[in-house]
């Protein structure tokens, strides 16, 4: 079984986006920009994680969540944020998302438990964990995928909590920031067309923006192939580095 720091990261940041997503989600699809640009990256935790995202997607300042030993941020079109028309839009309608975490002391990392951490997830345990009503029956999981020094998770939840705007389906990477625990998740927007490959495309785009701004390299060599029917952009990121994270 994955570290118990993990999971207790995990349940802890369980209830945040379903508690907020509505507002999230307000502010990063439909706009509440002022004309100033908005920001690419934002630093996060006492220690100065920072979070960035691919092209096309910016910070979302009013859903940040800065709290010390953690740490929260939404990142959505760059236009509607701004509200700048002629600001860079990302290539799938899509909001992301990053939770950050610390381990407590002595807790082990979430490298050293890709298998255990990804068979926890299909259990009733794991599912109930991911579930946003704390409903094993909610979660289905789809995929999962141990990809170099990451765990990624593909599941639909349909509890009755889900949040307002995005689709039951959503793809997610487990990993090791550092000293820190961090999960990214790519939440496609409800009613819109965003294939599997372009989702799970984004997410390692994200995983590796995220990995260089903290650290100057990519965490995975050769961790996986260009998924059939993804856009080009951004297919070297496949040749460099993946993740994972822990967050629903």
């Amino acid at each position: 079984m994955p570290t118990s720091e993990a999971l207790r990261f995990g349940a802890r940041l369980v209830g945040r986006l379903t508690l907020t997503g509505s507002v999230f989600l307000l502010a990063a699809c439909v706009g509440l920009g002022d004309g100033a640009d908005a920001p690419r990256e934002v630093q996060v935790t006492a220690d100065a994680v920072t979070i960035t995202g691919p092209r096309g997607f910016c910070v979302d300042p009013t859903s940040t969540r800065n709290e010390g030993d953690t740490g929260f941020v939404l990142l959505g079109n760059c236009a509607a944020i701004s509200g700048r028309a002629r600001a860079p839009q990302p290539d799938i309608p899509a909001v992301l998302t990053a939770a950050v975490g610390a381990r407590s002391d002595g807790g082990g990392s979430l490298s050293a438990n890709l298998g255990e951490l990804e068979t926890f997830f299909r259990s009733e345990a794991g599912r109930g964990l991911l579930s946003r009503s704390n409903d094993p029956a909610s979660v289905t999981i789809l995929e999962t995928r141990i990809a170099g020094d990451m765990v990624l998770l593909h599941a639909r939840d349909t509890s009755a909590g889900a949040v307002a705007g995005v689709a039951q389906d959503y793809w997610r990477a487990y990993m090791d920031l550092g000293p820190r625990l961090a999960t990214l998740s790519v939440l496609a927007l409800a009613d819109q067309d965003v294939s599997d490959a372009d989702a799970l495309l984004t997410l390692t785009t994200f995983a590796d923006a995220v990995q260089r701004a903290n650290s100057g390299t990519s965490a995975v060599a050769n961790a996986a192939e260009l998924p059939q029917g993804a856009t080009q952009a951004g297919a070297g990121l496949f040749r460099g580095g993946l993740f994972q994270r822990i967050f629903r």
